[in-house]
C-alpha cells in the first residue's frame, strides 16, 4: 500500500463531516446574525477543525492499540496498526503534526478576531488528546459520547462562530445541537457495533449501560431529537426557516433506524450515520444562508 492510501485509511475521512459540519454551522450562524463574515477566515477555520479531527483520529488509534483495545480478534480502529501497516510512533507523529498545523491556523485566526479563540483551541487540543489516552479517559468511562458532543458538537460550532466574531455565543451553541447530536450518533453506532470486543478489552462504553433493546431505543431517540429541535427553532423564528431543508434527510434517517432496529449494528450503519450527518448538516448549513 502506498503512503497516500495508507494515510487515507488511517485518518478515516468518511467521518470528516463530524468536524466540517459544526465549524460551517458556527460560521454561517454568525453570517445569518449579521456579523462581519470573512470567506478566508471561514476556510481557515474549516481547515483547523479538519486538522484537529485528523489528530484526534490518529491519537485514538495510537492509544487504543497501546492499551490493547485494538488488537487481532478484537477492535481494529482504522486497522493500520493492528495489521502492522504503520508503526505506533509514525501514527503518533502524524497526529502531532496535524495538531501543530491546526494550532497554527487557530493562532492566525486569533490574530484576526481576538485571543479568546486561543482558550477554545487549547481546550480542543486537550480534549482530542485526552479522549482515549488511558484507562481514566472518557472513552473508557462511558463518557465518550458526552465528550465528543462537547468537544465537537458544541466546541467546534462555537469555534466556527468565534472565527468570525471573536465572541462567545449561546445562540451558536444552541444552533449546533441538532447536527451535534447526529454527529454523536456516529460514535454511539460505532460503540454499538463494538460492544463485545470493547467489553473484552475492559472498556466501559455507553451502550454497555443498557440492555441491547434499550441501547437501540436510545439510538432512535438521539436520531429523532435533532429533527424536532430543528423544527422548533425554525418554527419559532430563532433560526432562518431554510434550516428546514434538513428535513429532506428524513427518509435516510428512517432507513437507518429500521436497519439498526432489525439487525446487529455493523460497519455499514456506522458509515450510514456519517453520511446522514453530512447530508443533514450540509442542508442545515445552507439553510442558514
Amino acid at each position: 500500500m502506498n503512503a497516500v492510501r495508507l494515510w487515507i485509511k488511517a485518518v478515516r475521512p468518511y467521518a470528516y463531516s463530524a468536524s466540517l459540519v459544526p465549524v460551517a454551522i458556527g460560521g454561517l450562524h454568525a453570517r445569518a446574525a449579521g456579523e462581519d463574515f470573512s470567506g478566508l477566515r471561514f476556510g481557515v477555520s474549516l481547515a483547523a477543525g479538519l486538522l484537529l479531527h485528523t489528530a484526534a483520529n490518529l491519537w485514538n488509534d495510537y492509544f487504543d492499540f497501546k492499551h490493547g483495545v485494538d488488537r487481532q480478534g478484537g477492535g481494529l480502529g482504522s486497522g493500520v496498526l493492528v495489521a502492522g501497516e504503520m508503526t505506533p510512533a509514525r501514527c503518533f507523529r502524524g497526529a502531532s503534526i496535524c495538531a501543530a498545523l491546526g494550532a497554527a491556523a487557530g493562532l492566525w485566526l486569533a490574530t484576526q478576531v481576538g485571543w479568546g479563540l486561543v482558550a477554545l483551541g487549547i481546550a480542543g487540543l486537550f480534549g482530542a488528546l485526552a479522549y482515549a489516552a488511558g484507562p481514566a479517559s472518557p472513552k473508557h468511562r462511558a463518557l465518550g459520547e458526552v465528550w465528543l458532543f462537547l468537544l465537537m458538537g458544541v466546541g467546534m460550532t462555537l469555534g466556527g462562530h468565534m472565527a468570525q466574531t471573536g465572541r462567545f455565543s449561546w445562540g451558536a451553541v444552541a444552533t449546533g445541537i441538532p447536527a451535534g447530536l447526529l454527529m454523536t450518533l456516529i460514535l454511539y453506532a460505532n460503540n454499538l457495533r463494538d460492544v463485545r470486543s470493547d467489553r473484552d478489552a475492559g472498556l466501559r462504553t455507553l451502550p454497555m449501560l443498557f440492555t441491547p433493546i434499550e441501547a437501540k431505543v436510545l439510538a432512535l431517540v438521539l436520531l429523532a431529537v435533532p429533527y424536532n429541535l430543528t423544527g422548533l427553532m425554525a418554527g419559532t423564528g430563532r433560526l432562518p426557516a431554510g434550516v428546514a431543508w434538513a428535513f429532506l434527510t428524513i427518509p435516510l434517517a428512517v432507513r437507518w433506524a429500521l436497519r439498526v432496529w432489525k439487525r446487529p449494528v455493523g460497519e455499514s450503519e456506522v458509515k450510514g450515520m456519517a453520511m446522514l450527518h453530512l447530508a443533514f448538516g450540509a442542508l442545515f448549513a445552507v439553510g442558514l444562508i
